[in-house]
């Protein structure tokens, strides 16, 4: 944009691209030195425009959408465990499908098998493992979006210590589905 164009559109939206120190509002446009948003007088001389984008580091520490941060956490979670899916084995007869039933809850069926044997129960299939397994996983589950919901970084940081977690999980489940 040439240096003309520049000052004649700066002319005419003074403060242009300047926050409120106080709440930031955007200042583009507005003709006195106070915050229409929330009354705060300012010096444009002393403002700095807001840093932008992700090279700023702005974006890594803007919180993500719940549904972003949601949808990475399940996806973390969920995709080592979809081993019972690919797996060479027959889909007749009624073990590969009780494993694919069980699949909401695969997440923790090493801990809460782990958990049972430890406990001192001889049989650790017993008949609450399920439901203690679907529990702890929507604990953690929970527990992981609310983590992932403080800014990306968190959010990052939570998928990849949940996804390394999770593939010792699917080994664990996967030994346990070939006994």
């Amino acid at each position: 944009m040439p240096e003309e164009m520049k000052a004649a559109w700066g002319a005419d939206l003074p403060f242009i691209g300047l926050c409120c120190p106080k709440c930031g509002y955007n200042l583009t446009g507005t003709t006195e030195t106070r915050c229409p948003e929330c009354g705060e007088a300012f010096d444009p001389a002393k403002l700095r425009p807001p840093k932008s984008g992700w090279r700023s580091g702005s974006w890594w520490r803007s919180r993500a959408s719940w549904r972003v941060t949601l949808a990475a956490v399940l996806l973390a979670v969920y995709l080592p465990n979809t081993w019972v899916f690919w797996i060479d084995y027959g889909w007749r007869g009624g073990y590969r499908m009780g494993w694919v039933k069980m699949f909401p809850a695969l997440p923790s069926l090493v801990l809460a098998v782990w958990g049972r044997a430890m406990a001192g129960f001889n049989n650790a299939f017993g008949d609450d493992w399920f439901l203690v397994s679907g529990v702890v996983t929507a604990v953690m589950i929970a527990i992981c979006v609310l983590i992932g919901r403080r800014s990306r970084r968190w959010l990052l940081a939570v998928c990849v210590v949940m996804f390394v977690l999770q593939i010792f999980n699917a080994l664990g489940s996967y030994a346990l589905f070939r006994m």
